[in-house]
């Protein structure tokens, strides 16, 4: 593809100071807060290519929300389903669109070198990505012990000249997770920002193990665990129904901050309920599926995985008309 060749830009890009080199460097503060969508990334029904102008659509209807950012290439965003140029199309449609919104780069590859590589070539959009998420390496997960992580994560943010954030989801990467003693370690790295964490077990220890640092922010990575991370001390999440329900996750995050926790908890209920009905079952179909009933432009998921069934979608699109005004209406 027409991207730089790495090695011309390893030299630091003119004008561009490190995060970490500025003064007071890790306290990103507010950066980090609030809901952030795991975006989807939109391919055409007809032959699966990447839609940018569908994304495009999409980032347009976000901005309007009260989310605080967009994390592109997760796992929502099928990004082992795209090959690295596809990716930074991904990226530069982001970069381009993202308004004044936070935006994370998923860039985690099996290797140090791939990922260090990677990262390299997204040089002409350093300017306006705000953090790198890298998930676990975990294709030889039996190998891929503390030792390896804690030189993994530390070598990619000694190269990198963005912001990183560690992105742990054993549900998808073999089973893989931090250990939270080699997080303890990882947060003290004046690059690594934080992390994102969508297992249902290490969040608590994590928090225990990095909680209430100004310097270091654990993000939830499900509508499942982020009221945990909030009573814990974590202030956001990434989370996928903020892709067709962006307002709507993002008020959670309002009321935590502003009424009695039992209010709040009232509404997460409902959320979670209309969120299940409208994504859950078939994980990234049913997320397209929803976010198409919804008015955005999700297209459909790249093959070997199928859309979700004309009956299965109807059901999904009825459960959303019925929750919908429930939620709209709390505390009205």
């Amino acid at each position: 593809g027409g991207h730089p060749d790495p090695i011309q830009i390893i030299q630091p890009v003119a004008g561009l100071v490190r995060p970490d080199q500025l003064p007071g460097a890790k306290r990103m503060a507010n950066r980090l807060a609030g809901i952030f969508i795991p975006v989807a990334t939109p391919f055409a029904a007809s032959d699966e290519s990447f839609d940018p102008a569908a994304l495009v659509h999409n980032l347009g209807q976000w901005e309007q929300t009260d989310v605080a950012g967009y994390m592109v290439l997760g796992t929502n965003g099928e990004f082992q389903s795209l090959d690295d140029d596809e990716a930074r199309l991904v990226v530069q449609a982001a970069a381009d669109h993202k308004g004044d919104k936070t935006l994370i780069v998923g860039a985690g590859r099996e290797s140090t070198r791939q990922t260090i590589r990677f990262i390299e070539t997204l040089a002409p959009w350093y300017d306006r990505i705000d953090y790198i998420s890298v998930l676990t390496p975990n294709y030889f997960a039996k190998l891929i012990d503390a030792r390896a992580l804690l030189g993994f994560y530390t070598e990619i943010a000694d190269a990198c000249p963005l912001p990183v954030l560690a992105y742990v989801a054993p549900g998808y990467a073999n089973g893989v997770t931090i250990p939270a003693a080699t997080l303890a370690r990882l947060a003290d790295h004046p690059n690594i920002h934080g992390i994102k964490d969508t297992s249902p077990a290490m969040l608590v220890d994590y928090l225990t193990a990095v909680g209430g640092r100004e310097d270091f922010e654990v993000l939830a990575g499900s509508l499942n665990n982020i009221m945990t991370c909030l009573a814990l001390g974590g202030r956001g999440g990434v989370v996928s129904a903020a892709n067709y329900l962006p307002q709507e996750c993002a008020r959670l995050i309002e009321l935590y901050d502003s009424v009695p926790t039992e209010q709040a908890m009232r509404y997460y209920r409902l959320l979670r309920r209309v969120a299940s009905s409208g994504g859950g079952k078939q994980g990234v179909a049913s997320l397209k599926a929803a976010m198409n009933a919804r008015g955005y432009r999700a297209g459909v998921p790249r093959r070997p995985l199928l859309p979700i069934s004309p009956a299965s979608d109807a059901e999904l699109r009825a459960a959303l008309e019925a929750g919908l005004p429930v939620l709209h209406d709390f505390g009205q």
